[in-house]
């Protein structure tokens, strides 16, 4: 599976991420199958572990769900950021992931970017799979 991230929206995570360093960030994808066209920042409520864990607060979810239905798309997916930390699931990530949705992980280092990886669950195994994304005008 190929998944496309406009360059509008793939831009705008990395922005929220790098700025919300050295904290976890987190919002919404959105789009149609295979295209993630738009983005909504979400509220990261944890502020006890917020340097590691994001809990996505539900008002900014549910704000993001009805813009989304208003364009006319769906939410597809998650991303958040992981501070110093590689881009790949961690056991809470896998633990609360939905089954059909990716997950859009960003490595910020120093407040930079240094990657970012697709991942779904699987869920006959219950892990998470590595997907392919790319970028479109």
């Amino acid at each position: 599976m190929v998944v496309e991230i406009s360059k509008h929206a793939l831009e705008g995570m990395k922005e929220h991420a790098e700025r919300g360093y050295p904290d976890e960030v987190c919002g919404v994808m959105m789009g149609d199958g295979g295209v993630v066209s738009e983005f909504a920042e979400c509220r990261n409520l944890n502020t006890e572990r917020a340097h590691d864990r994001y809990e996505l607060d539900p008002l900014s979810f549910n704000s993001a769900d009805t813009a989304a239905r208003e364009k006319n798309l769906n939410i597809v997916g998650i991303y958040h950021s992981h501070p110093d930390h590689p881009a790949r699931p961690s056991e809470t990530d896998r633990v609360r992931a939905w089954g059909g949705w990716g997950y859009l992980i960003m490595s910020i280092e120093k407040g930079s970017l240094k990657d970012s990886t697709l991942w779904y669950l699987n869920e006959e195994t219950g892990q998470f799979e590595r997907a392919d994304f790319s970028v479109r005008d």
